[in-house]
């Protein structure tokens, strides 16, 4: 089987994130990982146009304009959040890709014996926007 596959990994950004106030007044820094699966390789792979593929800059930045100066409970919830920036960054490209996955990696909670951070991931169809 043949798989097509745009990665981006370990895009660091500083987030407000955490249940209490006091943690989230510092941010914390989070990685996230994600993965656009492609039913066919975009047409970038013959032609080398950009416009022809998923422009993974515009995508960067896109994600660190949504997390400035927001605020998160959740890992999961921010998760969720990020992968809506993902699917609405995708634009012309959207019917391409099959799958997104977006994993985040909250890398040092302040719970007691944690040592790799916690992570929470969210694996869907693209959406189309309504």
């Amino acid at each position: 089987a043949k798989i097509f596959k745009l990665s981006v990994l370990d895009l660091r950004i500083w987030v407000h994130l955490g249940c209490s106030d006091q943690e989230k007044f510092n941010p914390q820094l989070v990685s996230f990982n994600i993965d656009l699966n492609f039913q066919a390789p975009p047409v970038g792979v013959i032609n080398d146009n950009l416009e022809d593929t998923v422009c993974y800059s515009r995508l960067v930045k896109n994600i660190k304009n949504f997390c400035r100066d927001k605020k998160f409970n959740l890992v999961e919830h921010l998760t969720a959040e990020i992968y809506k920036v993902v699917n609405e960054s995708l634009q012309q490209n959207r019917s391409l890709v099959t799958s997104i996955n977006v994993t985040t990696h909250k890398i040092s909670p302040p719970v007691p014996d944690i040592h790799g951070g916690v992570t929470f991931t969210y694996c869907a169809a693209p959406f189309k926007k309504e």
